[in-house]
């Protein structure tokens, strides 16, 4: 994720005007430690999941019978974590990859 996206998916969410202070101030936070250049893959990964969350265009999933649902909402939990992860692993790949072709 680079400087610009971390930038714009800030400026997005503060826009909503909903967000809490607790929320704000991590926001701020990660994007102040983006413009230094001192991103954590862990926050981009949560800033990703959380502006997907919050903008997400996705319709949603159908109710099904009840009761047999109670356990889809852990799970679509659990996928969003686990993409999160995945983002970060990605962009902590590109970032050691960039740290060797530096070394040459």
């Amino acid at each position: 994720m680079d400087l610009p996206e971390v930038e714009l998916f800030v400026a997005q969410l503060l826009d909503t005007g909903e967000m809490n202070s607790d929320t704000r101030d991590d926001l701020e936070r990660i994007l102040s430690e983006a413009r230094a250049g001192q991103s954590h893959p862990d926050d981009l990964a949560y800033l990703r999941a959380f502006h997907a969350r919050i903008f997400s265009t996705l319709p949603p999933a159908p109710d099904l019978e009840p009761g047999l649902d109670e356990g889809a909402a852990d799970l679509r939990a659990e996928i969003e974590q686990l993409r999160a992860e995945l983002d970060a692993a990605r962009q902590q790949i590109v970032d050691l990859e960039a740290r060797l072709a530096e070394r040459g």
